[in-house]
């Protein structure tokens, strides 16, 4: 997943860049569009790793709730 993430932060900064005037752009150096980069980076690697989280926490619900209604129809349980 990290590809993608690097990809994404790179459209990012390329998008934030074509959206700055040209004499602003001029200014600012390339290693600050890196860093821009790196945080655009981190900050979508923070979303994704909650998401999978948050989802992580669903799974283990929707199992524990099949477990449960399963051990009332007298299936099998863990």
């Amino acid at each position: 997943m990290s590809v993608q993430i690097t990809g994404h932060a790179k459209q990012v900064v390329n998008r934030f860049k074509i959206m700055l005037d040209e004499a602003v752009a001029n200014q600012i150096l390339p290693e600050h569009f890196d860093e821009l980069e790196t945080l655009v980076e981190a900050a979508l690697g923070v979303v994704y790793s909650q998401a999978q989280h948050d989802f992580a926490k669903e799974l283990e619900a929707l199992a524990h709730k099949l477990r449960k209604g399963s051990s009332h129809l007298g299936g099998v349980s863990s």
